[in-house]
């Protein structure tokens, strides 16, 4: 296994999967790939239990955690994909307009 710089976890959790979170999923490995983004990879994970913490009940979803930053963003669409690609995979920033928390 390659060392990635990023890794990107996509709750597939009941809450989120009903937001669209396999689509957001996919279009975010598209273009990870599409972008030539080598050292990132995308995953799906169960629940990241965000919702239950909260008490949002599915306020908060679909939601996105990048290790090894522990950065855990929300609320994320499709149409926000391209950002989180852009800004956090290629070049490392936080995009604070969907950031729930960071480690």
């Amino acid at each position: 296994m390659r060392p990635y710089r990023f890794h990107f976890f996509v709750c597939e959790g009941k809450r989120c999967a009903a937001r669209g979170s396999e689509g957001i999923r996919e279009l975010l490995k598209k273009r990870v790939k599409e972008e030539g983004v080598k050292d990132v990879k995308v995953s799906k994970s169960g629940c990241l239990k965000m919702c239950k913490e909260t008490g949002t009940e599915g306020e908060y979803s679909p939601a996105v955690v990048v290790y090894p930053q522990g950065v855990w963003y929300r609320n994320v669409k499709e149409s926000d994909v391209d950002e989180l690609v852009e800004r956090h995979a290629k070049k490392g920033e936080i995009v604070e307009r969907l950031l729930y928390f960071k480690l």
